[in-house]
């Protein structure tokens, strides 16, 4: 099991490698992102809005991340809060990120991450919980696809 300090550490080098990705990333880069994780792991990068359709595998992890990075990718991450359960081998971490969203910045970004690891340190669980409103609306603004309606994309302050 483990250690508290363990798990920060391997955390935070998740986190770094996943500041350092970008849409020309290579496939290398973000094999290496996914790494991290167990064979058998089960990863929401999005958020949880997407519960019924994890990431099962690395190869999984490297799909998804290629395919959100055209349109985001995570500039900065700025942890508010953390607790460690070591007995579970549980992280909960509180944070305010900053993301690139087709070239505009989208601030303080809130964030609940809730990630477990294996026996040998591996992300075993990675379970975002967020508001994806403001993505969805930056990316319809940027590509013209999306759900709000051409009222609502106008007076997003409106609603």
């Amino acid at each position: 099991m483990p250690s508290a300090t363990v798990l920060e550490n391997r955390l935070n080098t998740l986190y770094s490698q996943y500041e350092s990705l970008r849409p020309d990333s290579s496939d290398a880069d973000l094999e290496k992102f996914a790494s991290l994780f167990s064979n058998n792991c089960t990863v929401f990068l999005k958020s949880m809005r997407e519960a019924k359709d994890p990431d099962l595998n690395r190869q999984a992890i490297v799909s998804t991340l290629r395919e959100m990075m055209k349109d985001q990718y995570l500039e900065k991450r700025k942890v508010v809060s953390q607790q460690i359960n070591e007995q579970d081998s549980r992280v909960f971490l509180e944070m305010e990120n900053r993301y690139n969203v087709h070239s505009k910045v989208l601030e303080d970004f809130p964030e609940t991450l809730v990630a477990t690891f294996d026996d040998e340190g591996l992300v075993d669980t990675f379970k975002l919980y967020s508001c994806r409103s403001h993505f969805v609306m930056m990316i319809q603004a940027a590509t013209g696809e999306g759900p709000y309606s051409e009222e609502m994309m106008k007076n997003p302050h409106l609603h």
